[in-house]
């Protein structure tokens, strides 16, 4: 299955000979192109007969009412001149956030690791482009794929900032009524897209995210509103950066409480989504929503 030796043992524990073997498998399989209609310019459905008319085999995604999975399109360059607003490439699993967050128009939100910026367009998209998404990155270089996608999408409430999320900033002490945490983590989730990220990982390097993504939390949760909400989100399937990180965040911070939400394809109510590759047949990925009571 190609996949290193530590890697699979490592599944072995919690999913099984069955489980690990279906996830070898899924990582190894061709990811389908998905692409999130800008619903500001657009629908879904015509974007879908738009497509199919190019000659692209498309379908709706059962997952996402935002989502279309590609078979075939024609040229990144063919479907940017002929619908150049209309869309932004985005992995099913990715398209599940901003929903979860529930952003209203005229809000204030922070997106704290956000380059590229697909989460925070979404944000944008949900509030009809009507309030303010403050969209950071470490990183000065990519605050510019950050301000190019929201500009392509027609979006003037994005923001693209220079910010370290581990450093607190003042002005910012209960500024958002929303705050977006997609952590920086372990891509386990995700190997299927990052086929050459399997062989660059090594078990010690897992033992680095689970400080860093509390301290980023931590720092976000000092942003929030009394009686706003935050949305914890990694493309990990690592449960150290998952579950049990949001156990010791609300361990050591007792004003915070989780919050349930929609499940996107049952409708059940749950506290926290962990997808799996192997049972879901999309990315890895997991999201929690808490609330800071008032």
């Amino acid at each position: 299955y190609y996949h290193p030796r530590w890697l699979v043992k490592r599944w072995l524990g919690p999913w099984g000979r069955g489980g690990t073997e279906r996830l070898l498998a899924f990582d190894n399989t061709a990811a389908p192109v998905c692409l999130r209609a800008n619903t500001l310019v657009t629908t879904r459905d015509k974007l879908l007969a738009d497509l199919t008319e190019m000659g692209a085999q498309v379908r709706a995604s059962e997952w996402s009412p935002y989502g279309i999975v590609a078979e075939h399109l024609p040229s990144l360059h063919t479907l940017l001149a002929a619908l150049p607003q209309h869309f932004y490439i985005q992995d099913e699993s990715s398209m599940l956030v901003a929903p979860v967050l529930a952003p209203q128009p005229g809000m204030r939100v922070l997106d704290m690791c956000s380059a590229p910026g697909g989460k925070a367009t979404h944000v944008a998209q949900l509030m009809q482009d009507k309030g303010e998404v403050i969209a950071c990155d470490i990183h000065e270089h990519k605050l510019e794929l950050i301000a190019e996608n929201a500009a392509r999408l027609g979006m003037k409430s994005v923001k693209a900032l220079q910010n370290d999320a581990l450093q607190l900033r003042s002005e910012w002490l209960g500024a958002f009524d929303r705050v977006l945490v997609d952590a920086p983590c372990s891509g386990l989730g995700v190997l299927r897209r990052r086929a050459e990220a399997r062989w660059r990982k090594q078990r010690k390097d897992l033992k680095l995210f689970p400080p860093l993504q509390l301290a980023i939390l931590k720092n976000a949760a000092q942003y929030v509103k009394d009686g706003g909400t935050m949305v914890y989100s990694t493309c990990t399937i690592e449960q150290s950066e998952n579950h049990y990180l949001v156990e010791e965040f609300l361990t050591q911070h007792p004003e915070w409480q989780r919050v349930e939400f929609t499940h996107p394809l049952t409708g059940e109510q749950v506290q926290e989504l962990q997808l799996l590759p192997q049972n879901d047949g999309i990315d890895g990925f997991y999201i929690c929503k808490l609330m800071k009571k008032q």
